[in-house]
C-alpha cells in the first residue's frame, strides 16, 4: 500500500493521542483509506512548554508529519 499526500492526511482529520512512553507521544490519525501514527518525541525543547492534548487538528501536526515522511525513520508510519 502506499502512503497518501499530506495534503490528503492533515485535511480534515484529527489526530488522536493513543500513548505517552519514554518521552514519545504517539497519535493515531484516520483518514478515509488508512491510518497513521505519528511518533513526537515530546522531550525536545520545542516540546518544554506545549501541552500535550488527547486530539489536535491534523494539520496542526503537519510539521512532525512532515519531518517523519522526509526522514523514513518510523516516526510516522502507515498502520492500516
Amino acid at each position: 500500500m502506499n502512503m497518501e499526500n499530506i495534503k490528503t492526511i492533515v485535511n480534515g482529520t484529527d489526530a488522536t493521542l493513543s500513548h505517552v512512553c519514554n518521552g514519545k507521544a504517539c497519535f493515531k490519525i484516520m483518514t478515509a483509506d488508512h491510518i497513521y501514527q505519528l511518533e513526537i518525541n515530546i522531550m525536545d525543547a520545542e516540546w518544554k512548554d506545549i501541552y500535550i492534548y488527547p486530539t489536535y487538528k491534523a494539520i496542526t501536526l503537519m510539521r512532525w508529519i512532515r519531518k517523519g515522511i522526509e526522514a523514513n525513520n518510523d516516526s510516522f508510519i502507515m498502520l492500516k
